[in-house]
C-alpha cells in the first residue's frame, strides 16, 4: 500500500526547475533561480515517467507528490493528506519568511478545504491556537477565490509564548533581528505571517484588477473589479491584548461592607484603568472594534462610546460637571444615555453632586440619562 506525499525541498546541490503540465514552472527562488529538491533531477524524471511521482493541481495550484510506501502493519494516512501535509505548510512558511521560523505548520490548502465544507461566505472562523497564522491565511485565500464575494472573518488567539533561543534559534533571531521585537514570542510570527499573506493575496488581486481594467469595460468586468477591490479591504486585522486582573483583587470576600474595598486603588496604573474601562464597555454591549472617542471636559478626560460616557479618572470637579452639561447642550453628536463613574476615584459628595445635577437636567430637558456608579 502507499499514499501520496508532498515532494520536499532539501538544502544541497540538486537544483533544477520542475515544469508543470501547462508549461509553467512550479517554483523558483526569489531571484527566479531553480531551488534544491529532495531527489536528483535524473531520479525525479525517472520516477515521474514510472508513475512514482505525479504533478497535480490542488485548489488551482500545482503540487508535486510522490508515492510513500506504507510498511506492513502500519495504517495508511488520512485522505485529507491529499490536500497537503506539514511539509506543504513548511513550504508555505518558507515562501513567506525565506527561513524555517515555525515547526510543523498546517497547510493552508487543507484548512481552506475544510473551511469550504463547513462555513458560509459570512461566517467568523475562530482558532484558539493561532500558531503560524495558517487559519487567517486560509480565510483570506478563500475569500479571494470564491465566485461570490467572500466575507469570512477570522479571530486568532495566540499566547505571547517566549521562543527558546537555543531550541528555535532561527525563529528567535528572525523575531529579534528582522522584526526588531524583544523578547521574541510566537505571537510575533503569527502576526507577521498574516501581514505577509495579506500582502501577497492583495498583490494577486491587483494583478487581476489591472488585467480586467485593460480589457473591454463590460458590466461583468466592472462587477469583478468591484468584488476584488472589496476583498482587498477585508485583508486587514486588529490586534487585541488580554490584560490580567490586578494581583491584589480580593475574589474570596464572602460579603462586602460599605466602606470595604476589593483592592488598593492607589496602586492602579493607567493601564489598569484602561483594562477596567475595556471590560466595562464590552459588558455594556460595545464590541472591541467599536471606536472610542476621548472627550475633554475642562481638562478632565472621559471616554465616550455607544452613547455611554465613562468617568474613569480622579479629579472630577464642579467645573468638569458644568462642562459636561454644556457639552450635552451644544453638541448634537454628544447624547449619552448613561454616565458611568469609577466609584473609588470619586468622593461621596462628588457622586451625589453628579447624580443630583443629572436628575435636575433630565427633568429640565425632559430626557433620560442614567448615572451609574461602579466599583
Amino acid at each position: 500500500m502507499f499514499y501520496w506525499d508532498t515532494f520536499k525541498r532539501k538544502s544541497g546541490k540538486q537544483y533544477y526547475s520542475i515544469v508543470c503540465p501547462d508549461g509553467s514552472v512550479l517554483e523558483n527562488d526569489e531571484n527566479g533561480n531553480p531551488i534544491s529538491w529532495l531527489r536528483s533531477e535524473k531520479t525525479f524524471k525517472k520516477d515521474l515517467q514510472s508513475g512514482e511521482i505525479r504533478i497535480i493541481k490542488i485548489n488551482d495550484k500545482w503540487s508535486v507528490q510522490f508515492k510513500q510506501r506504507i510498511p506492513e502493519g502500519k495504517k495508511p494516512r488520512s485522505i485529507l493528506d491529499s490536500y497537503g501535509t506539514t511539509s506543504t505548510g513548511s513550504e508555505e512558511c518558507l515562501n513567506y519568511f525565506k527561513k524555517a521560523v515555525f515547526e510543523n505548520p498546517k497547510p493552508s490548502t487543507l484548512i481552506k478545504h475544510l473551511l469550504n465544507i463547513i462555513t458560509t461566505e459570512v461566517d467568523i472562523v475562530l482558532d484558539f491556537f493561532g500558531g503560524s497564522g495558517t487559519t487567517a491565511d486560509a480565510v483570506m485565500q478563500l475569500n479571494a477565490e470564491v465566485e461570490e464575494e467572500g466575507n469570512r472573518k477570522f479571530i486568532l488567539v495566540q499566547l505571547p509564548e517566549l521562543i527558546d533561543a537555543k531550541k528555535s534559534k532561527t525563529a528567535y533571531d528572525f523575531v529579534k533581528n528582522e522584526l526588531g521585537v524583544t523578547p521574541p514570542t510566537i505571537f510575533e510570527i503569527t502576526k507577521e505571517r498574516i501581514i505577509r499573506a495579506a500582502k501577497q493575496i492583495n498583490a494577486e488581486l491587483d494583478s487581476k484588477i489591472e488585467k480586467l481594467q485593460n480589457e473591454l469595460p463590460t458590466e461583468e468586468n466592472k462587477a469583478e473589479i468591484a468584488k476584488n477591490l472589496a476583498i482587498k479591504t477585508q485583508n486587514s486585522f486588529k490586534v487585541f491584548e488580554t490584560t490580567p486582573i490586578w494581583e491584589n483583587y480580593d475574589f474570596k470576600a464572602a460579603k462586602l461592607a460599605n466602606a470595604e474595598k476589593l483592592f488598593d486603588d492607589d496602586k492602579l496604573i493607567e493601564e489598569d484603568v484602561k483594562a477596567l474601562f475595556t471590560t466595562w464597555k464590552t459588558y455594556d454591549g460595545s464590541p472591541l472594534t467599536e471606536p472610542v472617542e476621548t472627550i475633554d471636559l475642562a481638562g478632565y478626560k472621559t471616554y465616550y462610546t455607544k452613547q455611554k460616557l465613562y468617568l474613569m479618572h480622579k479629579g472630577f470637579s464642579t467645573d468638569n460637571l458644568k462642562a459636561l452639561l454644556e457639552q450635552i447642550d451644544v453638541d448634537a453628536n454628544f447624547n449619552p444615555t448613561a454616565i458611568i463613574a469609577f466609584g473609588y476615584y470619586f468622593e461621596s459628595k462628588a457622586l451625589r453632586e453628579i447624580a443630583e445635577n443629572i436628575k435636575t437636567y433630565n427633568n429640565k430637558k425632559n430626557i433620560d440619562i442614567d448615572f451609574i456608579t461602579r466599583y
